[in-house]
């Protein structure tokens, strides 16, 4: 199962990439066109292939973090289906040997298949990330280009600005943020020529060249009046370089580790802690969803019975997929009064007696 598993995943892995490099093929020509730093024919080829690679290359680790689950249940299919074609089950059943006991093997590669994956997703897609949210314009660069922050308020009401961001850094070129009061005039700005995010207590940004100014009103007439700049340090905020990046690329939250996903939980007044916690269970609820899927359609082909081995892939097929893809869907799917512990784990709490009773039910 593990050959064919490995067979499968590069098959997929390379149509993919294939087709985007042929759809895509006049964006990485311009761009190898640039990066080439002689003109002829052949170096320009090489440097086609370069930038094609560099941008495809990054994305084998986010496609086993999404297929990993799909392929193996497609690995064990046909690994069993070679089985009941050479009658490899007759002669273990003639053996003495239940059918029920041939499952197991499949259970465990599945399980040693999801734990790969969250190491995947722990230690290997947080690295790779900043190259995954490039677009096919991008992709001669190591990393997502810089983006601006247009008005964004942390929990506290104030409202950050800056021109530019890099996410790879977590360096704010200009920033400003704005404190207001309850009728939202602004009473504080503090600006800074950068700023660069304090991950050692992830409770704020460093300042380089950081200055304050009050603002006081006059409540009779209205007036505002300025104080002189002072320096500052350090601002205080949960807005860091993740919840930013989290609000310009929707999809960069299931490319972050437990470790990345904790240090935002623990930064004061997380943006969408509910969310957060969902993701984080859901790395573990991922693996009982596989294991579950796999109990659910191996008595398709482990089976003592002639079958049609294409009318079952068809059946395993679809079942596989609505499990996989809709469990997912419906762990990250946020349930009013249910803890994010429980609805996580709650598609796997349902499929649990369904799994047991296809295995129990195996014929043999």
């Amino acid at each position: 199962m593990v050959f064919n598993f490995v067979v499968l995943f590069t098959l997929f892995f390379l149509l993919g990439a294939v087709i985007d490099i042929i759809v895509n093929l006049d964006e990485f020509h311009k761009i190898a066109e640039v990066t080439s730093e002689d003109g002829d024919f052949l170096a320009q080829v090489l440097a086609l292939l370069r930038v094609a690679i560099g941008f495809e290359g990054p994305r084998l680790f986010q496609v086993f973090s999404y297929l990993h689950g799909v392929i193996a249940v497609g690995a064990m299919g046909f690994t069993a289906a070679n089985m009941l074609r050479s009658r490899e089950f007759v002669a273990i059943m003639a053996a003495g040997i239940s059918l029920r006991r041939i499952s197991f093997p499949f259970l465990y590669v599945m399980v040693g298949i999801s734990v790969l994956a969250l190491l995947n997703q722990e230690y290997m897609l947080p690295r790779v990330a900043p190259l995954l949210l490039r677009n096919h314009q991008e992709s001669g660069g190591k990393t997502v280009s810089s983006f601006s922050i247009p008005f964004t308020p942390d929990q506290s009401g104030a409202l950050l600005l800056s021109p530019s961001l890099n996410p790879e850094t977590g360096v704010m070129e200009e920033p400003s943020f704005l404190e207001r009061d309850e009728k939202g005039r602004m009473i504080r700005q503090v600006r800074a020529s950068s700023a660069k995010w304090d991950s050692k207590t992830n409770a704020g940004w460093i300042l380089e060249e950081g200055l304050v100014v009050l603002i006081s009103f006059d409540e009779s007439t209205g007036q505002a009046t300025t104080s002189m700049p002072l320096e500052v340090e350090f601002y205080e905020t949960e807005l860091s370089p993740y919840i930013l990046t989290l609000h310009r690329y929707g999809q960069y939250v299931g490319m972050l580790g437990m470790s990345q996903l904790n240090n935002m939980l623990n930064a004061a007044g997380s943006f969408d802690e509910p969310m957060l916690r969902r993701h984080w269970y859901s790395r573990f609820a991922s693996i009982a969803l596989n294991v579950l899927a796999m109990m659910i359609v191996i008595p398709f082909f482990v089976t003592k019975n002639a079958v049609v081995v294409s009318r079952q892939a068809i059946k395993c097929g679809g079942i596989v997929l609505t499990i996989l893809f809709g469990g997912m869907v419906a762990m990250l799917m946020p349930l009013e009064g249910i803890p994010a512990v429980v609805s996580v784990f709650l598609p796997a709490i349902v499929l649990i007696p369904i799994a047991l009773f296809r295995e129990i039910t195996i014929q043999t």
